[in-house]
């Protein structure tokens, strides 16, 4: 698993742009390198967002709210 959590300022993909105290967690390679990524109702990407859940919580970061969790995870932290 190459997912790394990413303490940033500022988030301006997808769309979105989010100011603040943030960490992101881009999961997207890890899980196109999944063995099932393609398959039908594989279900990998909620199974990669709760890996980017559960890496964030195990750097001790205290999340005040999910900004986003498809396609990158990404949470403002106090």
């Amino acid at each position: 698993m190459n997912m790394k959590t990413n303490r940033i300022d500022e988030y301006h993909k997808h769309g979105c742009h989010f100011y603040g105290t943030l960490v992101s967690v881009d999961y997207m390679e890890d899980l196109k390198n999944d063995s099932n990524f393609g398959k039908f109702n594989a279900g990998l990407t909620l199974d990669y967002a709760e890996k980017a859940k559960k890496l964030v919580e195990d750097k001790g970061y205290k999340v005040k709210r999910v900004l986003l969790s498809i396609p990158e995870y990404v949470v403002e932290i106090s």
